[in-house]
């Protein structure tokens, strides 16, 4: 995930959440698909990362770390039912 946008009568949800690291963008996306049955489509952007931001995580054990407590956050914050259901 990166920079987002959604349409204004849905900020409730992002501003309900009391999240306040990367949860907060990931949590309520994943909410309002499984239950309000939100639909999420994507704007292509001719954009590509610096090669050198690109180097500086891949094969980067901090990154890799960074990268999998986010995941795991996600898994606690959810549990195994909202990720399943």
């Amino acid at each position: 995930f990166g920079p987002f946008a959604f349409k204004a009568s849905l900020a409730n949800q992002w501003l309900a959440y009391e999240g306040t690291s990367w949860d907060a963008q990931m949590i309520p996306y994943v909410r309002g698909v499984k239950q309000l049955d939100w639909k999420i489509g994507s704007v292509e952007v001719d954009f590509e990362h610096p090669g050198v931001m690109k180097a500086q995580e891949e094969g980067n054990l901090l990154w890799s770390k960074k990268r999998l407590n986010q995941l795991n956050l996600l898994f606690e914050v959810l549990g195994d039912r909202e990720l399943t259901d």
